[in-house]
Formats: C-alpha cells, sequence, structure tokens
C-alpha cells in the first residue's frame, strides 16, 4: 500500500506534490556552472528514521531551500523561507518536523496551513508517505468535502494537521479539534492567503497555539501584513531566500502616468484600442481589482483573461494556454497568481495597482523584455500610490519617465467604482439608487450588446477557455 502511494508522488510533477525529483548524478560541467554543491540528505542533521525514508524514496541531494531551512528549523528557530512554489518547500519543513513527533502522543503536535485544498491535499500525501514508517497519522481537514471521513482521522489520533485555514478555523470553533499541544505550525505560501483573504482566519488559529511553538512561514514575497503578521506571531525569525533578485533590466523601458484611480481604466482602454494586436499583463494587488478590471475588458469586447488566488490549476492553464497562442492578449493577473508565468513574448506590462514591495516591482516588470526584445513597463500612480512609488524610485535607480495623460472628456467616475465605494463607505452615504454591476464612466451600455463582440458573443469564450471567474 506505501508503495502504490509513493509512486503515485514520485510520477507528479514537484508543483503538484512538493516532492523533487531525485538528482542524477553529478556532471562535471554542472558543477562548473554552480548548480550543484554536492551536499547530500545524509550532511544534513536530520533523524535517522526521516534519513532511512528519504534514501528509501531515491532522494539523495536536496535543493537548496531544503539544505538552508532544515537546519535552521532542527535548531528550534522560527524561520521565513522566500521560495517559489516548485522548489521542494514541502520536504523542507516535513522532514525536520516529523523527525521530531512523538507517535505515541494522540495530541495534533504540528499544523500546516495552506491557502488551498489541493496544495493541502499535496502537503498531506507528502506528510503521509514521509511519517508512515515512523508511526505518524497525518490528518487532512479541507473544505468542500464531508467533514466525516476528516473528524474520524482526528479521532484516531493524528499527530500532524494539514488544512486550508476556513475549515481549521470551524472545527476549532465547533471544539472538533484543539491546539494547545501544538509545537510546529507552518503557514505555506503565505502571500496566496493574504491574497485570498485568510490572514485575519490564519491570525485567529494561531491565538489557539501555545506561544512557545515553533513557527515556519513559506512565502515568495512579505507584503506588508504578512510582516505585521511575523511581528504579532514569531519570534526572532531567521530569513531564508533562495529567490534571485533582478539586477537590471536594460531592455525594459519604463515610464509612470499620474491619475486618479477610477480614471485608471479608460487609460487601459485608450492603451488597448491603440495596440490591439500586443500581449499585456495588467498586476493588480488583489483578487477583487482583478476581477472589477477583467470584468470591464472582456464586457467591453477585449480579448482578456484573469488569473487570481482562487483559480485551479486547471483554469489556471487553460488561461496561460490561451494567453500564449494570443486568443487572449491582455491578462489581468495578482502578483501570486502570475508567480512562475514563463511568456516570452510580452509587449508590456502595466502596473495598475503599485506593489508594497520592490523587489515585486522589479519581479513584475521583468515579465516584460525577455528573450532580448525590447519590453515596456508603465505604472499607473494614484494619490495612494506615492509613497510606494517614491520608494521604488529610491531603491531602484531605475530613469522611470513621466507621460502626461488627461481622461476622455466627458469621462466620469463610476459609482460602483472600487475608490468611490471606499470614500462613499466612509462618509456613511452609498451610491446613487440603481447603478448596474456593469454601468461605467464610458456610457453605461451592456456589455452583452457591445457592438465589438459581433453577433456571436459566446464564440470567443469558447476558444479562449475564458470565463475565469
Amino acid at each position: 500500500m506505501v508503495e502504490m502511494r509513493t509512486i503515485a508522488i514520485m510520477d507528479s510533477d514537484d508543483f503538484s506534490s512538493g516532492l523533487d525529483t531525485p538528482k542524477p548524478s553529478p556532471d562535471p560541467q554542472d558543477e562548473e556552472e554552480g548548480e550543484t554543491t554536492g551536499t547530500t540528505f545524509a550532511d544534513l542533521p536530520l533523524t535517522a528514521a526521516i534519513q532511512d525514508r528519504l534514501s528509501a524514496l531515491g532522494f539523495t541531494h536536496p535543493t537548496p531551500i531544503q539544505e538552508m531551512t532544515i537546519p535552521v528549523a532542527l535548531a528550534g528557530k522560527d524561520l521565513i523561507g522566500k521560495a517559489e512554489t516548485g522548489t521542494g518547500k514541502t520536504l523542507a519543513f516535513t522532514c525536520p518536523i516529523l523527525g521530531q513527533l512523538d507517535s505515541e502522543r494522540v495530541a495534533v503536535q504540528a499544523l500546516v496551513l495552506c491557502p488551498t485544498r489541493e496544495l493541502a491535499q499535496q502537503v498531506e500525501e507528502v506528510a503521509s508517505v514521509m511519517g508512515e514508517p515512523l508511526g505518524l497519522r497525518v490528518a487532512l481537514v479541507v473544505g468542500g468535502v464531508h467533514q466525516s471521513q476528516q473528524i474520524l482521522q482526528l479521532r484516531k489520533g493524528a499527530q500532524m494537521v494539514v488544512g486550508t485555514p476556513g475549515r481549521v478555523l470551524d472545527f476549532l470553533r465547533s471544539g472538533k479539534i484543539r491546539l494547545g499541544w501544538v509545537e510546529h505550525v507552518v503557514l505555506d505560501e503565505a502571500d496566496r492567503m493574504l491574497d485570498m483573504g485568510f490572514i485575519d482566519d490564519v491570525s485567529e488559529i494561531l491565538q489557539h497555539t501555545p506561544p512557545e511553538r515553533q513557527t515556519y512561514l513559506f512565502s515568495a514575497t512579505v507584503p506588508p501584513r504578512i510582516k505585521s503578521l511575523t511581528r504579532q506571531f514569531m519570534r526572532d525569525p531567521e530569513l531564508i531566500s533562495t529567490i534571485k533578485e533582478i539586477a537590471t533590466v536594460p531592455d525594459i523601458q519604463q515610464r509612470f502616468v499620474r491619475c486618479d484611480d477610477w480614471a485608471k481604466r479608460h487609460w487601459v482602454h485608450q492603451l488597448l484600442d491603440n495596440n490591439p494586436d500586443d500581449t499585456c499583463i495588467i498586476f493588480c494587488n488583489t483578487r477583487r481589482a482583478v476581477i472589477d478590471l477583467d470584468r470591464d475588458l472582456w464586457g467591453r469586447g477585449y480579448p482578456a483573461g484573469s488569473l487570481h488566488g482562487d483559480h485551479d490549476q486547471d483554469r489556471r492553464f487553460k488561461v496561460l494556454e490561451g494567453f500564449k497562442d494570443k486568443r487572449i492578449t491582455t491578462l489581468v493577473a495578482t502578483d501570486v497568481a502570475a508567480r512562475g508565468l514563463d511568456v516570452e513574448a510580452v509587449t508590456r506590462v502595466v502596473n495598475y495597482d503599485i506593489p508594497d514591495e520592490v523587489e515585486t516591482y522589479v519581479h513584475r516588470i521583468g515579465r516584460t523584455g525577455r528573450a532580448g526584445a525590447d519590453g515596456v513597463a508603465i505604472s499607473l500612480i494614484d494619490s495612494r500610490d506615492r509613497i510606494n512609488w517614491s520608494r521604488i524610485l529610491k531603491e531602484t535607480g531605475f530613469p522611470i519617465a513621466e507621460d502626461k495623460w488627461r481622461p476622455p472628456k466627458g469621462a466620469r467616475p463610476d459609482p460602483n467604482h472600487r475608490s468611490y465605494r471606499r470614500t462613499s463607505t466612509r462618509s456613511g452615504s452609498g451610491p446613487p439608487r440603481g447603478g448596474g454591476r456593469y454601468k461605467s464612466a464610458g456610457g453605461g451600455r451592456n456589455p452583452r450588446s457591445n457592438p465589438r463582440r459581433g453577433g456571436n458573443s459566446g464564440s470567443r469564450g469558447r476558444s479562449g477557455g475564458r470565463r475565469s471567474h
């Protein structure tokens, strides 16, 4: 039974399983290029049982994040690991944690929180395969499925729980799970949990765990709300990063435009009208902003698609395939959803919202100007972006020219736009009655009757893998 499960995981991709394909024998040319370190799992201070399990599964050489993280974890320190998805993070935390759990105790000793059910299932598979010879049991606690099987796993006595924040919090509030004996907590892909709106749930869950626990946080970026979480719930964490920074962007022409938040859509419309055949990635800071802008563009007939944290791998694949073959020419995305995006022919990148971190800005604009081609990166700056934009200008030192622009004559703020809603909420008044969901400053036309879409309004959606919400 164990062997069958092991084979299923070994055959899958690292992005899907969290397990890495064992490295081949070192090649002299690779060593000259610095691609292998010569370090083996046997060189790391793992328990003998974990060493034996890794060897039985065929793993010899750790990935960089595994090599750097495991000694820190075994030293009992809190840690922040900055690494992209698919770099072997799952083994980086399961190996040291499982080696410290007591199989004779039925209390939950380790908790792993993941942003999605799919990722939680993958982590649970890896942890179960690694922990089974040690007599350790792993329970999966996720939403979208019936609770009965999950409750049964907990009653049998699971030493590790892997789950999504929403279902774990439900179990906590109803008394189905207790975390008073937890010694290890892992927050996997924390920036994606932030993008999906789970950070408040995570904070409440952490309050039910002992303050002396060891906490591991893995994230590709560390925006301000994640930093706030680390200050509140971590003790002097050690930062470990395997993300390669982009030092220069010589082939990218960078520009910025100052405009009100409500006017940004009008600027995007003009850009797409003037460059109908070019490919473009538009970055937004939140999932809600991605959905709103994508609906606006699609409703006006632009071949647009979206990527955000709620999309599963199948939807992500379909949208990316449509973008690569230009059935979709405008991709609206959050940073987390665009992680690992590799499309060579991207004409321009637009920062619809300015990111909180300088490195995020650099990674965004690095999506254009690839393979020796020229690229263009344009940032839209409103009054709320001034502080972040000033920091980007100062810390990067990039020569970024300003383009002057004014909204089209007659354009007015949309009552349903995000900036209008924020202002209305603070002032205690709401938008005018009768404001339709798709009403816009461009005339409030119904997108289903938009002449740009032609007679067959549904054909583009079918051919481009569309409707990605």
